[in-house]
């Protein structure tokens, strides 16, 4: 059964909210999968209005076929895809967290383990929630630009940079909270293995960084 407040303590005492859930695995571990899950398919907020995007012909026009790696999504497929990489990344780096940190003297119980761990993507939730926001915002100024216009040679430059300028500043808005998110994600991530495997802060932040690396490369021929 989901319990939010453990969910809300994740967010607010994750120390403790990781302890509770480790010494329950057995009632949290359901639960776990679900937060995974949702942490997975949510990207979806983000992604959708890029999917309804009104793309402009004649701006892909204006590039040599292979001057340019045009990589939006653009229907059904490509947020199916989406989804589909981002759960088995997520798959794949708690198994890796698992069995490595096992073999570094860690929690022998998977349970334990893939139940912090997959609690350990509640930030991810408000993080996308949050930028989904951003993204609205900024959809009004992104469509009220014609690429067309951008790309003709007698544009004038005051009338263009002032066309860009909100959506540069949009852009900026949301790579600095982007960065923020990504660091406390970080953290949570530090706090949880730490708590599950009884790790220092320099072996959890090694882990963490060492699967990265790890599902990276192997999640890498996916996105192709």
């Amino acid at each position: 059964m989901f319990d939010p407040n453990a969910f809300i303590r994740v967010i607010t005492a994750p120390n403790s909210a990781f302890a509770q859930i480790r010494d329950n695995e057995e009632k949290y571990f359901v639960s776990s999968i679900g937060i995974f899950l949702l942490a997975s398919v949510i990207g979806l907020l983000v992604m959708v209005p890029f999917v309804m995007m009104p793309l402009d012909d004649a701006y892909y026009e204006s590039f040599e076929e292979n001057d340019i790696d045009v990589d939006i999504p653009t229907g059904g497929a490509d947020i199916v895809l989406f989804v589909g990489i981002s759960i088995i990344t997520g798959i794949i780096s708690n198994v890796l967290f698992y069995f490595i940190g096992k073999k570094l003297g860690g929690n022998t119980n998977w349970k334990k383990v893939f139940s912090v761990m997959f609690y350990a993507y509640v930030p991810t939730i408000p993080m996308m929630i949050v930028m989904s926001g951003l993204v609205f915002l900024v959809w009004g100024s992104l469509v009220a630009v014609d690429p067309s216009y951008l790309m003709a040679p007698d544009a004038d430059e005051e009338e263009v940079f002032s066309l860009i300028m909100p959506v540069l500043g949009y852009v900026g808005l949301m790579v600095l909270v982007a960065i923020v998110f990504v660091l406390w994600i970080f953290v949570v991530l530090i706090k949880g293995l730490k708590v599950v495997s009884g790790f220092s802060t320099a072996k959890a932040f090694g882990l963490i960084i060492l699967v990265i690396v790890i599902s990276s490369l192997v999640t890498a021929p996916l996105g192709m």
